[in-house]
């Protein structure tokens, strides 16, 4: 199904019709009547057409009401417009309300368009039954509220615009600064000649405008008259301009011409060219509700969801493409990478080949390999055991070493599984004078900074016998550069 192709349904007093739209030509159209079976009909055409339409509607019951209300944004414009809606048309659910522009001074109101369908039943059957088939409707049109766009080329601030459609009647819309204001239709009969009922009607429709001072005194009202060659003959010699009233003509088919319908028109009924007008530039506002309108919803979710899918398998594709076009040239730059581990295989074998023949098991030498690895690690360097303790004598420059020696004792390896390395460390304090404190405290440093290192260390002699047993005594005089030999024992555990 093209996405641009619809189905226009249109609606007048006694007639509704459906064609397709596809392109800019309208199909053949095809008549219902108002009555069960030709709803049964209906229902049974819509089987055939499953694309979104859109309804127009040409009848008496439709209501215009021009008003200034305050500007309001938000929810308290839509309790305003829900308020008047209430006042005005209570009794229908198809209704609009259109914001024509806001006035330059005072309060600067909002000038609003509101307008209703005043007769339900005569549309609501219609609808049920493309509810039923599940139909996505786009919206309900008036035809009043599609015409402005025939205005496009038009100067005047004034306008009448006349249109004809053979099963409604005269169409007579009153625009002010190209701003619909009021609708009016005249139903007739095929009796009726278009150019008598236009001649009859429009003075009638003058004096009410001139009843609500429209246009303003001193002003002019153009009147365009959208008709058939044939007919603009007939009506130019029947329609007679005055000073405040000057008739236009607008040839049907030029206006087609320009809106790119490819519909040729014989007489001056203009149903087909406002069915055209909707289907290329359907309006935002229209008077279906959401529940009208959610088949139509549903829809273009649908084609947005095949839209995504698109999308992920395109994206999926290039992906792919790329991957092959990258693994083409990882299997490119692989294969002299090959050639050189096939080379070196060979030059390995060739190498094993010239080892001589040896009649020791590989798995003992394995087990030798690994038992010469654990010796190492039961008796490690001096250099790994004392790298540490120089690195902190190098911070610790008062501490002068006298005496080091280490020796291996399993009883202090635990948890390590190797046995641990006991260093004995015999040094002197020097400048140990009378701030006995202060020196006692660097001390304590230096071992806080060998325990940093990974050593356990404990104090075997300390360079002052503070303990309850011991005595202190000496010249003050002379103790400034005197030093005081200690003794720790450092445990140094192989890390596992």
């Amino acid at each position: 199904m093209s996405l641009s192709k619809r189905t226009l349904l249109f609606l007048s007093a006694e007639h509704f019709q459906a064609c397709s739209w596809e392109s800019g030509k309208l199909s053949d159209a095809h008549y219902f009547s108002n009555d069960s079976d030709g709803r049964e009909n209906f229902s049974a055409y819509l089987q055939q057409h499953k694309e979104p339409a859109l309804l127009l509607v040409d009848v008496i019951e439709e209501d215009f009401r021009h008003e200034s209300v305050p500007h309001l944004i938000g929810s308290n414009k839509r309790a305003l417009i829900e308020r008047k809606f209430e006042q005005y048309y209570r009794n229908t659910l198809f209704r609009q309300a259109k914001l024509l522009h806001r006035q330059e001074d005072g309060r600067r109101d909002d000038e609003m368009l509101f307008s209703a369908l005043t007769n339900p039943q005569r549309i609501s059957p219609w609808l049920d039954t493309l509810l039923i088939n599940g139909t996505p409707l786009i919206g309900i049109y008036s035809l009043p509220n599609i015409s402005n766009p025939l205005l496009k080329d038009i100067e005047s601030d004034h306008v009448l615009l006349l249109t004809w459609e053979n099963h409604a009647g005269l169409r007579q819309t009153y625009f002010n600064n190209k701003r619909l204001h009021f609708s009016r239709l005249t139903p007739f009969n095929s009796s009726n000649v278009c150019s008598d009922v236009v001649v009859k009607e429009t003075p009638r429709t003058q004096q009410y405008l001139k009843s609500l001072s429209l246009p303003p005194p001193g002003e002019i009202l153009d009147v365009y008259i959208v008709c058939h060659a044939d007919d603009k003959t007939t009506l130019e010699s029947k329609l007679e301009s005055t000073s405040d009233l000057h008739y236009h003509f607008l040839d049907i088919q030029a206006i087609s011409d320009r809106f790119k319908s490819k519909d040729t028109y014989k007489d001056s009924d203009s149903t087909s060219l406002f069915l055209h007008l909707l289907a290329s530039k359907p309006p935002v506002s229209h008077y279906a509700t959401s529940e009208h309108t959610r088949y139509y919803i549903l829809w273009q979710l649908r084609w947005i969801l095949f839209g995504l899918a698109a999308v992920v398998a395109l994206v999926g594709a290039l992906w792919s493409s790329i991957s092959f076009w990258q693994g083409s040239d990882y299997t490119t730059e692989t294969a002299p990478l090959l050639s050189q581990a096939a080379q070196l295989n060979q030059q390995t074998e060739a190498i094993q080949r010239q080892f001589p023949i040896t009649t020791i098991p590989a798995a003992d030498m394995k087990a030798a390999v690994t038992s010469m690895r654990k010796f190492d690690s039961y008796y490690p360097v001096p250099e790994e055991v004392l790298v540490q303790i120089t690195n902190v004598l190098s911070q610790y420059t008062k501490i002068s070493p006298s005496k080091i020696e280490w020796k291996t004792s399993t009883a202090d390896a635990a948890p390590s599984a190797y046995p641990a390395q006991i260093i004995s460390f015999d040094g002197e304090l020097l400048g140990f004078g009378n701030d006995y404190r202060s020196s006692l405290d660097y001390l304590e440093r230096f071992q806080k900074a060998l325990t940093e290192k990974g050593y356990v260390v404990t104090t075997q002699k300390p360079p002052l016998d503070i303990s309850s047993q011991g005595s202190i005594n000496g010249d003050f005089q002379s103790a400034v550069n005197k030093s005081s030999a200690f003794s720790l024992k450092l445990i140094w555990r192989h890390p596992e």
